[in-house]
C-alpha cells in the first residue's frame, strides 16, 4: 500500500510543478490549462490525469485484497446443522471427496457410503469420475457425437412448431392480415434410468488405494462404466421405441406415412421393395434419399448414419464388371484410403443400425427398418438428467473378494423434427 502512496505523491508533485510552469509562461490561472494550454501541455496533463486515476485504482484494489486476506486468515468454523456448508471431504467437486469415495467403494464400507450420501437417491458420484464417464461416453458413442446433447433437471414437454406465421406482398396502404405460428403435438422428455455395474477385485483395491493412485483408479472405473453405458445407450438411441425407453433415430413405431405421423418418426425417403435386403440399395437410392431432405436442412450438422454392411455393399456398386462407382483418387479403384463421405455427405457407422428388414408387418402404411439415415442431427436431441448416483455391493461377490459398483445415469432421446431426416427402408411382409 505504501508503494502506491509514494507513486501518487510523486505524480502529484510533478503535476503541481507543471501547473506552476504553465501559469508563469501564460499568465493565466492554472485552471485554464485545459482550454488555453498548448497542444503539448494538454497532452501532458491528460497523461498525468490518466496515471493518477490508474494509480488510485491500484491502491483501492490493494486495500480490498488486504482486507480479504485478513478475513481468509481467520479460523473457519463448520456447523453440523442441516444445510451447513460442506468441507472438501464432503464436496463431490473436491479431490478429497474423490479419494474418500473410491476408498469406500473399494473397501465396501457401507457406513462411509451412508455418510457420503446427500439424498435418498444415493451417493453423489465424484465430479471427476462423472466428467471422465461423460468424456468416455462422448468418445465411444456414435450417436452422442452426432446428436445435440442437452442437460435437464426434470421432465420436459416441448411444443413443436407446426406452421410459420403468414407473410405476403401488399400494396401501399394495403391491408395487412396478421397470423400466428401454430404448434403441433408436444414432445415429452422423460429421462430413463440406465445402470452400469463394474466389479473391482481386492488386488485392484490394494494397488490403487494402497499406492494412492486415485487418478488411475478413477480412470479405470470411468473407462469401464463409460464404455458399457455407451454401447447400451447407442442401441436405444438408434432403435429405441420411445415407449418406456428413449426414442431411437430409426424408430419404426406407428403409422409412419399416415398424414399425422403421431409417433414423430422419419416418414420420408426411399422405400425399397418388400423384403428387400441391403444389397438392393442402388446409387439412385442414395441420391434420392439425400434430396428427400428439404434443402434448408442440408447444411451444418447434415450427416449420414448407416451400418458397416451398407458401406461395404455401396462400395461394391459398379458401372460394369470392373468399374466401381465409389472411386478413390483420379484413377478410381479401391486401393487407396476410404473417404468418409457418400455423395459428398459425411457418414458415421452405427453398430445397431438394422441390417435386415423390420419385423413381419401386414398393416399398410408402416415404415420398415431404416438401413440408411441422412439428415440434420441438430434435430435429434439427447437429454441427460443432471448428475449421477452410485451404490456399492460388497456382499454378492464376497467369496471372491470383489465389490460391485453401480453407477446410475438417466437419459432420453427424441426426434425433434422428422422432416429434417430421410431414410432408405424396407418392410418384411413375407
Amino acid at each position: 500500500m505504501s508503494d502506491h502512496n509514494d507513486e501518487l505523491g510523486a505524480i502529484m508533485h510533478t503535476y503541481r510543478k507543471a501547473l506552476e510552469v504553465y501559469a508563469a509562461r501564460s499568465g493565466f490561472e492554472t485552471e485554464t490549462v485545459d482550454t488555453r494550454g498548448s497542444g503539448s501541455e494538454k497532452e501532458m496533463f491528460a497523461k498525468m490525469d490518466s496515471d493518477l486515476t490508474a494509480t488510485e485504482l491500484r491502491a483501492q484494489n490493494a486495500a480490498v485484497l488486504a482486507r480479504l486476506a485478513k478475513i481468509e486468515a481467520q479460523p473457519q468454523f463448520v456447523s453440523r446443522a442441516a444445510g451447513a456448508a460442506r468441507s472438501d471431504r464432503d464436496n463431490p467437486d473436491s479431490s478429497a471427496y474423490a479419494a474418500r469415495w473410491l476408498s469406500a467403494a473399494a473397501r465396501g464400507d457401507l457406513s462411509e457410503f451412508r455418510a457420503l450420501a446427500t439424498s435418498a437417491t444415493g451417493v453423489a458420484t465424484p465430479t471427476d469420475l462423472e466428467r471422465r464417464i461423460i468424456q468416455k461416453l462422448q468418445q465411444s458413442s456414435v450417436l452422442r457425437t452426432l446428436a445435440k446433447v442437452s442437460t435437464i433437471d426434470s421432465k420436459r414437454s416441448i411444443a413443436m412448431e407446426a406452421a410459420l406465421p403468414t407473410s405476403a406482398l401488399v400494396a401501399e396502404a394495403g391491408t395487412v392480415t396478421a397470423s400466428d405460428p401454430t404448434f403441433g403435438t408436444q414432445i415429452s422428455v422423460v429421462p430413463y434410468k440406465f445402470v452400469c455395474a463394474t466389479t473391482m477385485s481386492q488386488e485392484f483395491i490394494d494397488d490403487v488405494i494402497g499406492n494412492g493412485g486415485v487418478g488411475t483408479g478413477m480412470q479405470y472405473v470411468a473407462d469401464r462404466c463409460g464404455m458399457s453405458l455407451a454401447k447400451t445407450l447407442d442401441q436405444f438411441y438408434t432403435v429405441g421405441t420411445g415407449s418406456s425407453q428413449p426414442q431411437g433415430i430409426g424408430d419404426t413405431t406407428g403409422a409412419a406415412f399416415a398424414s399425422t405421423n403421431v409417433s414423430n418418426i422419419i416418414a420420408q425417403g426411399v422405400t425399397l421393395a418388400d423384403d428387400a435386403l441391403i444389397d438392393a440399395i442402388t446409387g439412385d437410392n442414395l441420391i434420392d434419399c439425400v434430396h428427400a431432405v428439404p434443402v434448408q436442412y442440408r447444411t451444418g450438422n447434415f450427416k449420414i448414419l448407416t451400418s458397416d454392411t451398407v458401406i461395404k455393399n455401396v462400395r461394391k456398386i459398379k458401372v460394369n464388371t470392373n468399374d466401381y462407382v465409389w472411386k478413390i483418387g483420379s484413377e478410381g479403384g479401391i486401393a487407396g484410403g476410404t473417404p468418409a463421405t457418400i455423395y459428398g455427405v459425411p457418414y458415421s457407422i452405427g453398430t445397431y443400425m438394422p441390417t435386415t428388414q423390420g419385423a413381419t408387418l401386414t398393416t399398410t402404411g408402416i415404415r420398415g427398418a431404416a438401413y440408411f439415415i441422412v439428415g440434420n442431427w441438430d434435430y435429434f436431441e439427447i437429454f441427460d438428467r443432471t448428475g449421477m448416483t452410485s451404490m456399492i455391493d460388497p456382499y454378492s461377490a464376497a467369496v471372491t473378494q470383489q465389490s460391485t459398483l453401480y453407477v446410475h445415469m438417466r437419459t432420453d432421446s427424441r426426434i425433434m423434427l422428422p422432416e429434417a431426416f430421410a431414410c432408405i427402408s424396407a418392410v418384411n411382409v413375407s
